[in-house]
Parts: structure tokens; C-alpha cells; sequence
């Protein structure tokens, strides 16, 4: 395997346009090394490595000689990556393997996202008889991307569609059951039947989605994805992240609003009508008594949009009542036989039962509360020993696991990365660490701007405005286009755009980038000698190869606020 590894990559890629570089190989080669021996490996891989074609080569060629017939997870932070995968690399070396008889057959893949990413069937033609009723000629174009989702003209996948953020919530999959009338001829559903079995060499997923299945696998419930013969993370430094998103938990205070809503909804079902209504109103006050008694104990502090806090015995003790109330009303709601709407609302009881149960039982969490608008919050917990969960439920598994990205050490020490991630709990010998640097000449060929006149940044001043708005344009002339701009804030970046969207300011073709909008970066890409506005996120999975990108303008650095997470882990090493 080794031999044909590097075959591929001294004799085969160079007839295709691709030099070999010695250091892909070379970590190619140890990415190899590791699934052969099942060890996890930290490959770290600066900017120019290759590090997608190396790893992509690297468990094929295992796979190869391994005769698995599981598939390879790819798991990634960014839509984007995921769009390069399936539209770039994994066709381009599908079709080099082919051609020189490496493998039979085509390389196939299926990409998989959350349910916000698919389009409901049901949900598009209900929408559809909304937007047809309104009779309205601006909505022609909305019209017909409908009238193609509704027919099977386009496929379910959203991001590939030009439908602002509400549109998509209208129509995505939410709600998604087997209970439903149209399960049977859904394509969503009959996506996932496909998805599940074993005839797809790659499942490329999101860091969430993974866990999300580890986590469903380790509390008894079905599988989100097929069984893996490799697992690997993708812009790895993005994961820790990811773990703290699906293995903390968050409570609403308007969550048990809603279930109290439904509940009113189907409370003609049940025979204690009056008692459930009772049940009902108590739920409501109780919820509303948890929050206001959070909030005061927070006191001055609840200004802030992020603050940890500490249960008292006063909040205990609502916590407590909540619970035994809510335990009452899903009594009144349970029913052997019960379907539909009613087990939906016995689902939902369960699951706010179990977030209760891990307020209540937060000794062994960090907890928070948060601001997320004028009387909205919400209570936050995340396990303290989140490492050694995922020691458990993912490193100490067996499976061959490659972790890639261009930022997992520091300065050559992956300590700190291990130590956060739980790595570092596994034996040594069952780890293999490499770092790669790039291969670009940055000394001799870049040249590091930082203009030191700048107004403190702040999107509300407008002397800071007005300067960094001077400094893009003048940037942007003098590298005549080929720009890209990376901001921290869409209102700056909306501003920049619409003041350089003005005649005689800039005349290079302007793109502004959208969340999710990746057809601005082939647009980009075709004009040549254009100008793309963009967030901070677009900085990665991103290849901008070639002349089309000369500049890259960083307004400010994404530097992380301090929240309750990492006030936390501050007092381990004090």
C-alpha cells in the first residue's frame, strides 16, 4: 500500500498538473501508517500542503488493500469545504484513479447535513399555494424555485438554491416523523434510506452531525450515519466547538411556553381535561418563576450577555416543582395507543424533562446564563469533564481516526489541542503526531500591511468607519481587484459593500457574500479580477488558487469574547 501510495503521487498526479511535493507525500504517508496500525493521528498542515489529497489518497488506498467495505466519514466545519470535496477533489481523483486503473469504478459520496439543509416535499407545496394565492409579480422568481423543488426538477438540498434564510425556514425539513402521511414516496426520507446503506465510499458530514450520531448511538437510539471503517475531522481545530455545542445543553425560557401551546392544542384528547388545563397554567408560572429568580440572582451581572452562575437552594427547589409538575401533565398526556400529535407532545415532555433533570444535577457542570434578545435568555450547561467524554466516545473506540487542519500546535506542541480535546488520556503508543509546513515562500513573496493610524475598532464610530472604508479602497486599487476582504460583522461589511457599490469608487467587479451563499465564491471566481466581501468564517475551506487572489484584507481579528467556558478552564491553571 505504501509502494502504490507513492506511486500516485511521484508518477501518476504529475501527469495531471499536480508536482509532487514532499511533504504531502510525506504526511500522506503517515496519515497511511496510522490507519494501518488503528492509531489516532494529529496531522497538522500549513497553508499549500495538500492536506485534502493526501488523506483522500491515503484511505483509499487502505481501503484498497483492507477490502472494507465501510465507508470513510469526512467531517468538516464548513459547507464550503464539503462543496470543494464533492465538486472538486473527490471527482478530480476519482477520475484520475479510473484512468490509470487504480480503481474499477467512480468514487461515490454522500454528503449529509441537518434537517435545515433539505427541502420538506409537503412543506414546499404548502408554501407554494401560499405564495401563488398572494398573486404577486415580485415573486416570480420565488415561483419558479419553488415550482422546480415541488416537481423534482432540483434537488432538496438548499444550499444550492438562491432562497434568503426565512424562505428556507418555511420549507426545510423540520418535524420530520415516519408517522408522516408521506413518508413513503418523501425524498428526504428516501435520501436517508440510501444514505444509510454501505454503497458510498465517502459520507461527508459536519463536525455536529458526527457527534450528533456518536451521542444518538451511546443513549440507544437509532444511527445517523452508517458504520465507519475511517473517521476523519476536517479542520480538526474547529471540533472542540462542535463538542461543546452537542454535549452542552441549553433550556429556553420560552421552550416550555411552546409545549404548553401544543399541549392546549390537543388537550381534547385526553379525559382529565381539567387537570391537565391546571397543570398547564402552573407549568407557565413556575417557568416564569425559574427565570425571574435566575435573573435576580445574577443581579447587576445579568447586563451581560454571557455570565456563569451557581444554582441556589431557592432555584433548586423551583427546579424541582417544575420538574414534578411537568411529570404530572405528560401523566395526563400518556396513552399506550397514542400517535401523532400526541406522541409528538410526549416526545417533546421527555425531552424537556431530561434537561431538567441536568439543571437539577449540575454539580459536575459549568453553567451560564444567556441574553439572546430583550426578554429572552436561556440557561446553559456543559460537562466539566467534556475530554474524558470524548476519550470515551470517540478516541477510545478503535476506529482509525486522522485529525487535519493548518492550526493544531503550537509551535510543533499539540499539548494544549490533546489536552482540550481529551486526546492526550490515550496511551502514546496509540497516537502518531506530524506537523507540515507550507511550502510558500512568505518571506519572499508577501508583504504584511498594518496600518497604524487606525481609530479604535468600533463599528458605531464613524471616524473608524470612514478610515477603514479609505484604507479598503485605496488596498483594493493598488492590487487593481483580486481582494478578498474578511470582516467580523455583517453590518460593516454591508456598509463597505453599499460605499463601494457607488460609481467611480472601485471598477472592479464587487461580490458581498451572504451566510451560506456559495455561489458568490464561483462568481468570484470567474470575474477574474474581482473584489469578495466576506465574514471571517469564509478565511477557511476556502482555495482561492491562482492569480484571482492577490490581497487578503483582514479588517479585525476574529479574537473570541471571554464567556464562562473559558473563565473556567483559566482557573485549572491558575
Amino acid at each position: 500500500s505504501r509502494e502504490l501510495l507513492a506511486y500516485i503521487f511521484s508518477d501518476i498526479l504529475p501527469k495531471h498538473g499536480m508536482v509532487l511535493r514532499d511533504n504531502q507525500l510525506s504526511l500522506s504517508m503517515s496519515m497511511l501508517d496510522a490507519l494501518w496500525e488503528s492509531k489516532l493521528a494529529l496531522c497538522e498542515a500549513e497553508v499549500g500542503t495538500g492536506k485534502t489529497h493526501a488523506y483522500i489518497l491515503a484511505a483509499i488506498v487502505y481501503r484498497l488493500f483492507q477490502g472494507s467495505m465501510h465507508p470513510t466519514v469526512i467531517s468538516t466545519s464548513t459547507i464550503a469545504l464539503q462543496k470543494a470535496l464533492t465538486e472538486e477533489y473527490i471527482p478530480q481523483i476519482s477520475g484520475i484513479l479510473l484512468e490509470h486503473r487504480i480503481i474499477n469504478r467512480p468514487l461515490t459520496y454522500a454528503v449529509r447535513k441537518g434537517k435545515s439543509h433539505y427541502a420538506c416535499d409537503d412543506r414546499v407545496r404548502n408554501y407554494l399555494s401560499s405564495i401563488r394565492h398572494n398573486n404577486r409579480p415580485e415573486d416570480s422568481g420565488l415561483l419558479a424555485a419553488l415550482t422546480a423543488l415541488s416537481t423534482g426538477a432540483c434537488p432538496i438540498d438548499l444550499d444550492g438554491l438562491e432562497l434568503t434564510d426565512y424562505v428556507k425556514g418555511r420549507i426545510c425539513v423540520s418535524h420530520c416523523h415516519f408517522h408522516c402521511d408521506l413518508s413513503a414516496v418523501c425524498r428526504y426520507r428516501d435520501f436517508l434510506r440510501r444514505a444509510q446503506t454501505m454503497a458510498y465510499d465517502f459520507q461527508i458530514a459536519n463536525h455536529n452531525l458526527v457527534l450528533a450520531d456518536i451521542l444518538s448511538r451511546k443513549g440507544g437510539r437509532n444511527r445517523l450515519l452508517p458504520q465507519s471503517g475511517i473517521l476523519i475531522f476536517d479542520e480538526a481545530h474547529k471540533l472542540l466547538d462542535a463538542a461543546r455545542q452537542m454535549y452542552g445543553m441549553a433550556f429556553e425560557n420560552t421552550e416550555l411556553e411552546q409545549l404548553v401551546s401544543s399541549a392546549y392544542r390537543v388537550v381534547g384528547m385526553v379525559s382529565n381535561r381539567k387537570e391537565a388545563a391546571l397543570l398547564c397554567g402552573e407549568l407557565l408560572r413556575l417557568n416564569g418563576l425559574l427565570f425571574e429568580t435566575i435573573r435576580h440572582e445574577a443581579g447587576a451581572h445579568y447586563d451581560k450577555s454571557c455570565q456563569a452562575f451557581d444554582f441556589t437552594a431557592v432555584s433548586i427547589r423551583i427546579l424541582n416543582t417544575l420538574a414534578a409538575t411537568l411529570n404530572g401533565l405528560s401523566v395526563c398526556f400518556y396513552h399506550p395507543k397514542a400517535g401523532g400529535a400526541q406522541r409528538r407532545l410526549l416526545n417533546r415532555m421527555e425531552q424537556e424533562q431530561a434537561k431538567l433533570m441536568l439543571l437539577k444535577d449540575n454539580t459536575e457542570s459549568i453553567c451560564w446564563l444567556e441574553r439572546t434578545g430583550v426578554s429572552a435568555c436561556r440557561l446553559c450547561t456543559l460537562p466539566k469533564a467534556l475530554d474524558f467524554l470524548l476519550y470515551e466516545d470517540i478516541w477510545n473506540q478503535g476506529t482509525p481516526c486522522v485529525l487535519t487542519s493548518g492550526t493544531l500546535s503550537i509551535g510543533g506542541d499539540f499539548s494544549h489541542f490533546m489536552h482540550q480535546t481529551g486526546i492526550d488520556l490515550l496511551e502514546q503508543h496509540r497516537l502518531l503526531l506530524t506537523s507540515k509546513a507550507s511550502p510558500f515562500d512568505y518571506e519572499n513573496h508577501a508583504l504584511l500591511y498594518l496600518p497604524e493610524d487606525m481609530p479604535f475598532p468600533d463599528t458605531k464610530n464613524s471616524a473608524y468607519m470612514a478610515a477603514g472604508l479609505e484604507q479598503l479602497t485605496e488596498l483594493i486599487r493598488q492590487s487593481h481587484g483580486h481582494t478578498l476582504v474578511l470582516f467580523t460583522s455583517y453590518r460593516m461589511m454591508e456598509i463597505v459593500y453599499q460605499e463601494l457599490s457607488k460609481p467611480q469608487t472601485v471598477d472592479y467587479p464587487l461580490f458581498c457574500m451572504g451566510k451560506g451563499r456559495l455561489d458568490t465564491i464561483t462568481a468570484f471566481r470567474k470575474s477574474g479580477n474581482g473584489v469578495l466581501l466576506a465574514s471571517d468564517s469564509a478565511g477557511e475551506g476556502i482555495d482561492l488558487a491562482g492569480d484571482i487572489l492577490s490581497s487578503l484584507a483582514v479588517v479585525r481579528l476574529p479574537f473570541p469574547t471571554p464567556d464562562p467556558v473559558s473563565e473556567y478552564e483559566r482557573t485549572l491553571h491558575d
